[in-house]
This record gives structure tokens, sequence and C-alpha cells, in this order.
């Protein structure tokens, strides 16, 4: 006796239980991302079947739909037995059949032409918004650049090539072998290669400014300081020179400005200056030092350097001088001291000044400086 067997909807087809297993239309993915349409293609086994739709029993077919396709199966001779008896299949044959098996490929159709629709239009979407991320990366690169450009022209325009920003850097010149302090900007010259030439102002002489030019190995840490680098960018031009030799400019522009100074010198105090003096009158007794830089081309032989001491109600409590021995050549500085004296004064005198000094040259003519001409350098 065989008993009945209930066979569920997702069964499995194989050769256990069939003969053939042909779909009569199916779909598989292509390479492409969509859905291809195949035919009569026979399968070694048949799974996750969605429904049961017919069964033709005289043929011993059963027809069913997977996720992917439209399939018959022929059963072998038991299983047509237990499939035959399951009400819930419908028994169709000819035109009825072939009706449902249309109507069923339809839905497989009508299934994948809207995956394979759906695919078009995600892959149109895509390539659409492909573009318009395109575009606004195109048109943000555009703006950056726009922006950089107006930046860099309002850099252009409020900025001197000559004034660079350096961060305070202290620099090694090469001319002087001085090291080199510097504010936030450099009076440049120009750049060659890894150096930068520059200009520097200082204290000099009677309240001048005395400039002079140096050239530097850049430091790593002013070649990597973004102002300067950014500075460098806008102007190399100006900055970089190839038909200027820097090391020939900057030994004349030295010369230049040293000249230029003296000049200045000589123009204030055309016979020398006091580079610093002092008195004092411990014990009542007169002491007195000076030194003097000779502006002038003529040797100085002697120096005598008048004074008067007053008290503090402007009594004159002495007066006298001092004669110092040269020779003293142009743009030299001699010192001299007098550590006692023959002058006294009493204990209320407090004040000294040098009221003119009288130079004898080599050749033995003199000069009286006076007035204008007696200069000092600082505050003393």
């Amino acid at each position: 006796m065989i008993c009945a067997v209930i066979v569920p909807s997702h069964a499995q087809y194989s050769s256990y239980n069939s003969f053939i297993r042909q779909a009569l239309v199916s779909y598989h993915l292509g390479s492409d991302g969509y859905y291809k349409r195949d035919t009569n293609t026979m399968l070694d086994n048949v799974s996750n079947v969605l429904e049961n739709y017919a069964y033709d029993k005289s043929a011993k077919n059963l027809y069913v739909l997977t996720p992917t396709g439209n399939v018959v199966i022929t059963l072998n001779k038991d299983y047509a037995k237990i499939i035959k008896k399951n009400k819930a299949i419908p028994q169709l044959s000819g035109n009825e059949l072939n009706a449902k098996i249309q109507e069923y490929t339809k839905k497989l159709d009508d299934k994948y032409t809207e995956l394979n629709r759906q695919r078009t239009q995600h892959i149109q979407d895509s390539i659409a918004k492909a573009k318009e991320d395109s575009i606004q990366r195109v048109m943000a690169i555009a703006r950056a650049k726009e922006a950089k450009r107006k930046a860099d022209e309002d850099y252009r325009n409020t900025h001197s090539w000559r004034w660079a920003p350096v961060n305070s850097q202290s620099m090694n010149c090469t001319i002087c072998d001085e090291s080199i302090s510097v504010s936030d900007s450099l009076f440049c010259m120009g750049i060659k290669n890894d150096s930068i030439y520059y200009v520097t102002s200082k204290d000099g002489d009677l309240d001048l400014r005395q400039i002079e030019c140096h050239a530097s190995k850049i430091p790593s840490s002013l070649a990597t300081y973004q102002p300067f680098v950014h500075h460098y960018e806008i102007f190399k031009d100006s900055l970089t020179r190839d038909s200027l030799d820097y090391q020939d400019f900057t030994g004349y522009m030295n010369y230049s400005y040293g000249a230029e100074y003296l000049n200045k010198i000589r123009s204030i105090a055309p016979y020398g200056y006091f580079d610093g003096w002092g008195w004092d009158s411990e014990y009542s007794m007169v002491s007195f030092h000076f030194s003097y830089v000779n502006t002038n081309p003529k040797t100085i032989r002697y120096i005598t350097v008048y004074f008067k001491i007053t008290n503090d109600v402007g009594d004159i409590c002495r007066t006298g001088y001092f004669k110092g021995v040269g020779p003293l050549k142009q743009w030299e500085s001699a010192n001299w001291n007098w550590d006692s004296s023959s002058y006294f004064v009493s204990g209320d005198a407090s004040n000294m000044n040098i009221t003119k000094a009288v130079i004898t040259y080599m050749n033995g003519k003199t000069q009286v400086v006076s007035g204008r001409y007696l200069q000092f350098n600082g505050d003393d």
C-alpha cells in the first residue's frame, strides 16, 4: 500500500523525482547589470518554487514559477501520483494549459522588464548625478581658482615685493659674518637659489641711520613659513632676476650706502666729533677723558679741548684745556684720559661743558671747532 505524500510548494526537483526539468523562459543577470532572457533551457534541478500553477496529468508535466523562470518538470511515476492527488494544483491541458503558461510567462517578463527599466533609470540617474557632481566640482574648482586669483591680485596691489614677511627671523650674514635679527618684514633686494639678499637699518653716529646690505642662506623655518612662501609665489618675477648678480649688487650697494652715510657725517661734522667724554672732581682735582673721530682727510697731530666748569647756578668755577697727541687719521678714533690734572675746583662745581676744540694738523695748520661744528655722538 502506497501512502499519500503532501508535496510542499517549495519542493526541490531533481533527478530524484523527475526526468526532465526545462525552463520555458528564464532570466539571468548579465555583466552589464541587465537581466537577459533565455528560452528552453535544461536544468539540473529546480528549487525555490514560488507557485505550482498547473499540472498536465497525461504528460506528467508540472508547471512551476521560480524567481527566475517559468519551468516545466516531467515527474517520475511515483511523484506524478503524489502531484495528481494535490487538489490545490490546477490540472490543465490543451488551450487552457497554453493560456496559463503564457500568463505566467508574461508575469515573469513583466517582472524583469521592470527590473531592467529600473536599471536603466538608475544608470541614467547615476550619469545625471555624476554630470551634476562633475559640474559642481568644476564650478567649485573654478570658484576656488577665481578666489585665489582675486586674493593674489589684492595681495599684489596692497604689498610691495621688496617687503617680505619673515616672522622675526635671526639669520647669519655671509658677507659680514654676523647674526642679523630682523623684524616681521624684511626689505629684499632679491632671492637667488637658496640665499636671500636684503637691507637692514641700524642706529649710526650723530643720530643718523646706517643702512647695510646682507646675504643669508634662507633658514628652513623661513622656507616653510607660509606668508613668506605666498609672498615669493606672488612676486617671484621681481624677486628672482637672472640678469642681476646679487652678490656684486650687494657689494656695490654696501659701498654706496656706506659712502652716503660717511658723507652725511662729514656734512654734520666736517672736522670730526666727540664719540664720548666725561669728567670728575674727586678730592677737588679735575680728571677728564674723551674719544674723538676724525672725519677730515687731514691727519690730526694735536687736539686741544677747552672746557668750562660751573656750579648749579651757572657761576664759572674753572676754565682750561686738555691737549691730546695724535696722530689721528681720517675715520679713525682715539681715546685720551687724564686721571689727574693741575685743575682744582671747589665742592659746588657740578657741570662741565666743552666750549671748543682746536685741531692742529700734521702740516701745522689749525682749525677751531666750535658752534654747530662742535658735535657729540650720543647723549654725552
